[in-house]
């Protein structure tokens, strides 16, 4: 139980970074484009693996077809709707909708994959939300922009998130590892390069030397590794358990951005941190055993 909770802690963490690391790309090259080639990059960088470890290669088209629909749902809507929203709501709006994806796939996992949700992981993923609404909202109360098309954008990226949630946990010990994540990320990038041209985001694309080393941490340690870890999870834990370390997600973005952007937190932040780091910890508290007849 520990190694899970470390690896799912890791995994959130790493996945966390990803969010300075985003906005320091932005002088040198279109959103969009950096979310294809994080993608894309990432998905040859576990397909190189899986080949010089000589995994097995999943020769089945219904395995592709699962694979295929992972990455459509996991990496194209996902990406697409996390980016697009991004230019069009508040970052504090995007957070708390982004983060109904638990509550999403907790009720998906309920319906498809028959999980029983223990009433300690039904109050961890409550106080999960209500921390990031309280962190989200603060700042997005504050904010009169035209947040229609953005609101659409980012549920659909979390539904689509959800979705594909489920699905790995349903086939997490039918496909090789390698070949689930780097399949779903190379098929799912590419219709993201497609919609690099309706993203209405300057420069163009700068190959810059700094540009390339933030990309390739956001390829590897950002996408390739955390993803890897992820769908390993799968196959250890519950997803309704598993899902309620992504509340984690903004709040270590928050230190970050705190550490190395020189972002203050409001008390009311503080307080939907706490509420976060509560519910998480009431989640994986030992489940008392039902008695014995």
């Amino acid at each position: 139980m520990v190694r899970i909770i470390f690896l799912t802690s890791l995994v959130m963490l790493l996945w966390s970074i990803c969010y300075p690391l985003i906005v320091l790309t932005i002088p040198y090259a279109p959103l969009m484009q950096t979310a294809f080639l994080r993608a894309l990059l990432g998905g040859l960088f576990l397909l190189l693996c899986a080949l010089v470890l000589r995994r097995p290669f999943p020769k089945s088209f219904h395995t592709w077809m699962v694979i295929s629909v992972i990455g459509f749902t996991a990496t194209t809507i996902g990406f697409w709707g996390m980016f697009y929203a991004g230019s069009l709501i508040s970052p504090g709006l995007a957070t708390v909708l982004t983060n109904t994806q638990p509550l999403i796939a907790s009720l998906l996992a309920v319906v498809i994959l028959k999980e029983v949700i223990h009433r300690f992981v039904l109050i961890g993923i409550l106080l999960g939300f209500a921390g990031i609404a309280i962190v989200g909202l603060n700042g997005a109360l504050d904010n009169n922009a035209d947040t229609v098309y953005g609101v659409i954008y980012i549920v659909c990226a979390a539904l689509g998130i959800a979705i594909s949630n489920v699905l790995l946990k349903k086939n997490s010990n039918q496909i090789d590892i390698f070949y689930a994540m780097s399949g779903q990320l190379i098929i799912g990038s590419l219709p993201l390069m497609i919609l690099v041209p309706t993203i209405k985001i300057v420069p163009a694309l700068s190959w810059d030397l700094t540009y390339f080393v933030i990309l390739m941490m956001l390829a590897i340690p950002g996408t390739a590794l955390p993803f890897l870890i992820w769908f390993w999870l799968m196959d250890k834990a519950p997803l309704n358990q598993l899902n309620i370390f992504s509340f984690l997600t903004p709040i270590f973005g928050l230190v970050i951005g705190g550490v190395y952007f020189e972002e203050s937190l409001s008390p009311w932040q503080w307080m939907g941190v706490v509420t976060v780091i509560v519910g998480v910890v009431i989640s994986v508290l030992p489940k008392p055993s039902a008695p014995k007849k």
